[in-house]
């Protein structure tokens, strides 16, 4: 009884903790901001946040959420910790995430072209499960790290790498396996509906995007400085949340104990219940007694009357 209590007891728990680690695992996801700053302006650029238009300005924090309007003749460079873009001119680009996952520190960047042109230099090649893509209505252009330029307009996507590998694919389509590579010096053709075309970048067309990544500015100094202590903070609150989760298991693991020396003195309780019925089955009850006295004592009186 008690060997068939006890692993009773063991199996609730187990059930009980295996929940709680499927819970962590699609509950406890947290993220912290991964914003950029503005480090160039050219002509006329306004920032839309919140339903507000205003004027951008060098020195601004550019958030998830919002987007970057440029006029004609028009250009601004963005800067991240890892990458920079410039937007071109007569373009609409919207900042959809900007965000680093504390679960697994990995830095998650999404950028969705209205329409106009945007050139992307990421800095360093990214690792597994981290993600910067360029969206459009047509197309979707997925890097681990390079140089490429991206052009929207009339319904049409064309996706130039110059540096790299760029994955590219219809923005419509959603299986995964679409993706088509583009090497460096080549560019990808994206109308919806239609297969995805590859050809060679003319020398004018190389030498216009060179012309564009030549004519980035290098981050001023008080920017950079302003980068660097957002790393810096970045990494404190990666800390102050890995402590909080650290607090969070040892709460889980007090009251994983709590619930596991209730269920053994349950089950202890229980034995002794049990074991006391076991008792009060194998001792006759007083009435039971009397009621077998009274039997013997009848069984003794016919032998007495009938001389046996």
């Amino acid at each position: 009884m008690k060997k068939i209590i006890s692993l009773m007891a063991v199996a609730f728990l187990l059930v009980q903790f295996t929940s709680c680690k499927k819970g962590d695992k699609t509950v406890n996801i947290e993220t912290i901001k991964n914003d950029g700053i503005i480090n160039f302006i050219a002509g006329n650029v306004n920032i839309i946040a919140d339903d507000k238009t205003v004027k951008a300005n060098v020195g601004d924090n550019v958030t998830q959420g919002m987007t970057i309007v440029t006029a004609a003749k028009s250009v601004v460079d963005i800067y991240f910790a890892g990458s920079v873009i410039r937007i071109l001119e007569n373009s609409t680009v919207v900042m959809k995430e900007l965000v680093k996952n504390l679960t697994d520190n990995k830095e998650l960047t999404e950028l969705y072209v209205k329409k106009g042109k945007i050139f992307t230099m990421v800095a360093r090649k990214l690792t597994e499960h981290e993600k910067f893509s360029v969206r459009t209505p047509t197309s979707i252009a997925a890097v681990r790290g390079t140089e490429f330029l991206v052009d929207e307009g009339n319904g049409k996507s064309r996706i130039s790498c110059v540096e790299g590998q760029v994955a590219v694919k219809d923005a419509l389509v959603e299986d995964d396996s679409s993706f088509v590579n583009v090497d460096n010096g080549k560019a990808a053709n994206v109308e919806t509906g239609k297969t995805i075309t590859i050809d060679e970048l003319t020398k004018n067309d190389m030498d216009n995007i060179r012309g564009i990544k030549n004519d980035i500015k290098p981050i001023r100094e008080d920017l950079k400085r302003r980068l660097e202590e957002t790393d810096a903070q970045k990494s404190i609150d990666e800390a102050s949340a890995a402590e909080k989760e650290t607090k969070k298991s040892d709460a889980k693991g007090s009251e994983s104990k709590k619930n596991t020396d209730e269920a053994f003195k349950d089950a202890n309780n229980f034995e002794d219940i049990g074991s006391e019925a076991q008792k009060r089955m194998a001792e006759p009850s007083d009435v039971l007694k009397k009621g077998m006295n009274k039997s013997l004592d009848a069984e003794k009186a016919m032998d007495d009357f009938f001389g046996n």
